[in-house]
């Protein structure tokens, strides 16, 4: 049985293709947090059930997409939800201020 996920932050400039290849067979939440220029948050957004097909059976990919101003505490507990949801993959959560 699979514990949790493990959390990532990516920086504004990453790769998020990359990053989840870095890491083969785990289970990710990815926390994009802003400061991305629109298009290239568009493209985050969109490549993350796409990533989370191609991880599956082995891993599950989930994002947190928090608000500008939006608290670690409310980010934490929407990864918390996200690492303990072992049926839930492919999806973004938005979290507000």
């Amino acid at each position: 049985m699979r514990v949790g996920a493990r959390r990532i932050n990516l920086a504004p400039d990453a790769d998020i293709v990359r990053v989840v290849a870095d890491h083969p067979g785990v289970d990710l939440v990815l926390v994009v947090w802003p400061g991305r220029d629109p298009v290239a948050q568009a493209m985050t957004e969109a490549a993350i059930g796409p990533l989370a097909v191609a991880a599956a059976p082995a891993a599950r990919i989930n994002a947190v997409i928090p608000a500008a101003g939006a608290g670690e505490d409310r980010v934490a507990a929407a990864v918390a939800y996200l690492a303990a949801a072992h049926a839930v993959t492919g999806q973004l959560l938005g979290v507000g201020t």
